[in-house]
């Protein structure tokens, strides 16, 4: 993109007012790209943090259904809680 503002300011300088104008289409289109390309990128990082975080979750539930009796008396019912929300949620971060 700095190519592009580079040469549409020089071409304004020179008088050359068609390719300042292709030169600034340019800018927008690539520009355009560049925001769909980000949106992409953040969307899909997105959905794979979700997707990582909701396997976590499920491995540590079947973890803690796989505890015996007296885990379930030592333990209290709070923190079984608190790991498998704001833990998992706090990893992603």
């Amino acid at each position: 993109i700095p190519h592009f503002v580079s040469t549409a300011i020089s071409a304004l300088s020179r008088g050359d007012f068609i390719t300042a104008q292709n030169e600034t289409l340019m800018i927008f289109l690539i520009g355009t790209i560049d925001a769909l390309l980000d949106f992409w990128c953040v969307y899909l990082f997105g959905l794979a943090n979700l997707r990582i975080i909701r396997g976590l979750r499920m491995d540590t539930f079947v973890a803690i259904l796989k505890q015996d009796v007296n885990f379930f008396d030592v333990s209290i019912s709070g923190d079984l809680t608190s790991r498998l929300t704001s833990d998992c949620t706090e990893m992603s971060s």
